[in-house]
């Protein structure tokens, strides 16, 4: 489990950018595409696709990754999930002003 201030600004920045944080996570443990599609069970290059913004995978895979991938507590996990669902209503509610 991370202290407070960490966790927040792990859970901003994989809400901001979620592939960066995949990315800077693999880098900083030396962990290659391979690595990190086999702790989470998918291709490399879906991996590489993710870092990329070329693909914005859904919350459960999300969630695999912060957990199998970056050893994510659930406590964490759940921060992240409860700040993404925060987000989110917000975005959808200026949308309907």
């Amino acid at each position: 489990m991370l202290d407070g201030e960490r966790r927040m600004e792990l859970v901003n920045k994989a809400i901001d950018d979620f592939g960066r944080l995949l990315c800077d996570y693999r880098k900083e443990h030396f962990l290659t595409l391979q690595d990190m599609s086999l702790l989470v069970g998918c291709s490399p290059s879906y991996i590489h696709r993710i870092e990329n913004k070329k693909r914005n995978p859904d919350m459960d895979f999300r969630i695999r990754i912060l957990s199998a991938g970056m050893n994510w507590s659930a406590e964490d996990i759940y921060a992240y999930m409860e700040a993404f669902i925060s987000k989110e209503s917000k975005e959808r509610g200026n949308e309907l002003e």
